[in-house]
């Protein structure tokens, strides 16, 4: 399912070697593996060990929980630069949720044990990984909030903003949200049923404010869609 990338890459990008001694980095380094997962294939399942902790530094992850009714609910993409797993540094209790490649994905894989003891070692890496699960949480519920209190048109503006923030390209014609997302992907994200999805889209694009194609969505007026958010 997954297989081992050539070379160990910068793990300076996400901070965390900055507190750590040099015996400490050449120990990190030593027991990080850099994978590669293509589109569609599973990170972890709900259920499987919490026993690493992953860095993301190509493509995008998708982190999602599946209900009793077997329904699907997006809890975030995740870009190059996101930590995800996290939670493993906390608790040892099986995975929650379920990380996909939802698109072809190079990340780097840390032992949590080994993450953990050098975290307890170097009180300055501790607060880092803190830092970092302190802010997943504040924009998890930050999102949560700002989507129960909205119409189903106001959910779909404001989370297609949110995406072409973290995410899009502009150009002359808009903004470009370069992420495969179909309209049952984007229910799931937004907490609604596909067909509302599609109804709310073909407003947007009579409106003139979007433009959704089979493998992205543009945002051709970003001013207009932020006043429906």
């Amino acid at each position: 399912m997954m297989a081992a990338h050539s070379k160990l890459w910068y793990l300076q990008r996400f901070r965390l070697l900055d507190a750590m001694t040099e015996p400490q980095r050449r120990m990190i380094e030593k027991m990080t593996r850099m994978l590669e997962v293509k589109r569609g294939q599973r990170i972890y399942m709900t259920g499987d060990p919490s026993d690493q902790i992953f860095l993301l530094k190509v493509g995008v992850v998708k982190i999602s929980t599946i209900g009793s009714d077997q329904q699907e609910t997006i809890l975030a993409f995740l870009y190059p630069g996101d930590i995800f797993g996290e939670l493993a540094i906390v608790e040892e209790s099986p995975r929650d949720h379920i990380a996909t490649a939802h698109e072809d994905v190079v990340l780097c894989a840390l032992n949590r044990d080994l993450l953990l003891r050098t975290a307890q070692e170097t009180p300055a890496l501790g607060y880092q990984i803190t830092k970092i699960m302190g802010l997943r949480i504040r924009r998890f519920r930050t999102r949560i909030e700002q989507l129960l209190c909205k119409s189903a048109q106001e959910r779909i503006a404001h989370t297609l903003l949110d995406l072409a923030n973290d995410y899009g390209i502009q150009d002359d014609q808009g903004i470009l949200i370069p992420l495969r997302l179909n309209q049952a992907d984007l229910g799931n994200l937004v907490g609604l049923a596909r067909e509302t999805v599609n109804v709310v889209l073909q407003d947007f694009r009579q409106r003139g404010l979007v433009e959704a194609g089979r493998r992205n969505i543009r945002i051709t007026d970003p001013a207009r869609l932020r006043a429906v958010s």
